[in-house]
């Protein structure tokens, strides 16, 4: 999602939030039209706020019965029995007139129709377009100007900390394979520049924002023979003349295989390099004693993602007591107010570059597949990894698609699928110690 885009999802739903206080109805029953990303920023934001999507809507029968952010996707037709006149519904597609005309045949209102418009007219997107472009020339130069004309760009678009992870494994290999010696590694966040600081980069540059990273983009397609520059993802919606991630999880392409074989071009039987872990422990140290955690007798929970499903609170707090009871200190990986602690738990935030440190000095780790797995994918500790046995990741499950011991970075991860019955998955964790 291109930021100005996501500006627009906080602005859409913060008035709704106004407009539903102000009316008395913050509990009107919230639906989403459409599995997509954009989508999984509308159902964070609406949480964020306090407000939970009660279900996906998509005509498309094969995603029905299946989740998007731990939401069920379900049919067009469920807003029937909610009672038309009592639902709210978010689109943001570019087929938002299809949808909207769809929902009001339902006998919907259009009062209770919000549409997210990203882009009106096509006459906004070809100014738009052509301004980036031009901005984006001044990014690629101010790039060349600091490392030299001769450096070789490497482009990572995505914000995806488990997409920069694969890329470190990678990179060395690739580099002495191509025999570059001049390169930067350009990322748009601090968490991914703090990912890529665990492998033996030369160079990192962060770019300020992920519309800046459009920009640079969009003087990448305009003029490709002016941009010496790749663009290390399996496939990205700017770039329109890549369409390889219709492939992911056909035939085995996982994860790794679709680095590996469409973004490096490597061999197949090149496995991903882990990176050299640095001494932490003086950090470490602080970390735990702060929060009062006990070395070796730790579990780090990890319950927030952001591509795949998470799980419901009460599910954590229970295993939270459980863990306790067995003597161990439990706390919450956070990031900040947005992935708010576990009842019963310290929030504790530590730096991505040192995060396989800290989880093989807590000893065990319990969370949902994220970024965050492949990062500490390393670590010499208990992993528990947990994946939503209904979620789909275009041909194939999350599990297949994303299973870390499968994709070759570790060998000793225990991988849980789980559906509805949550106090088994429960048991079965507790189970393991």
């Amino acid at each position: 999602m291109y930021e100005y885009e996501w500006k627009l999802v906080k602005k859409t739903v913060q008035k709704y939030v106004e407009t539903k206080q102000g009316h008395g109805s913050l509990h009107t029953p919230v639906y989403i039209f459409g599995v997509s990303e954009r989508t999984y920023h509308i159902i964070r934001e609406l949480s964020w706020k306090g407000i939970k999507v009660k279900g996906v809507l998509d005509n498309d029968r094969k995603k029905q019965g299946m989740h998007c952010c731990g939401i069920p996707v379900v049919s067009v037709n469920a807003i029937e029995k909610e009672g038309k006149s009592s639902v709210d519904v978010f689109i943001m597609s570019p087929f938002w007139r299809e949808m909207e005309k769809q929902l009001m045949e339902t006998g919907l209102q259009k009062r209770h129709i919000y549409v997210i418009k990203a882009i009106k007219r096509i006459q906004t997107v070809f100014v738009m377009r052509s301004l980036y472009v031009h901005m984006g020339k001044a990014v690629y130069g101010a790039i060349r100007k600091k490392y030299g004309i001769n450096a070789k760009i490497f482009l990572c678009p995505y914000t995806g900390t488990g997409d920069i992870y694969l890329i470190g494994t990678f990179l060395q290999q690739y580099i002495r394979q191509k025999q570059i010696e001049n390169y930067v590694l350009v990322v748009v966040s601090t968490a991914c520049k703090k990912v890529a600081d665990l492998f033996d980069i030369k160079n990192i540059e962060q770019l300020p924002s992920t519309d800046v990273c459009s920009r640079l983009i969009s003087y990448y397609m305009a003029e490709p023979e002016q941009c010496d520059m790749e663009i290390l993802n399996d496939s990205w919606g700017e770039i329109y003349t890549n369409p390889t991630q219709w492939i992911r999880g056909y035939k085995g392409h996982n994860f790794t295989e679709m680095f590996r074989k469409y973004v490096f071009r490597l061999s197949d039987d090149t496995m991903p390099q882990p990176p050299t872990l640095k001494n932490a422990d003086d950090q470490i140290d602080r970390i735990f004693t702060g929060h009062g955690l006990v070395r070796g007798k730790t579990v780090i929970l990890s319950p927030y993602a952001m591509t795949l499903a998470n799980l419901p609170n009460h599910f954590w707090e229970e295993l939270v007591v459980a863990l306790q009871k067995k003597g161990y200190s439990v706390c919450t990986n956070s990031c900040g107010e947005k992935e708010p602690a576990i009842a019963g738990t310290d929030a504790v935030f530590f730096p991505l570059n040192i995060a396989p440190q800290v989880v093989e000095a807590a000893g065990t780790f319990v969370g949902v597949r994220s970024g965050f797995c492949d990062v500490i994918s390393r670590a010499k500790a208990r992993k528990v990894i947990l994946y939503d046995k209904n979620n789909w990741f275009y041909n194939c499950s999350a599990y297949k698609y994303f299973s870390l011991n499968d994709m070759g970075l570790c060998n000793d991860a225990v991988e849980l699928e789980y559906e509805e019955d949550f106090q088994r998955l429960c048991t079965e964790i507790i189970n393991l110690f």
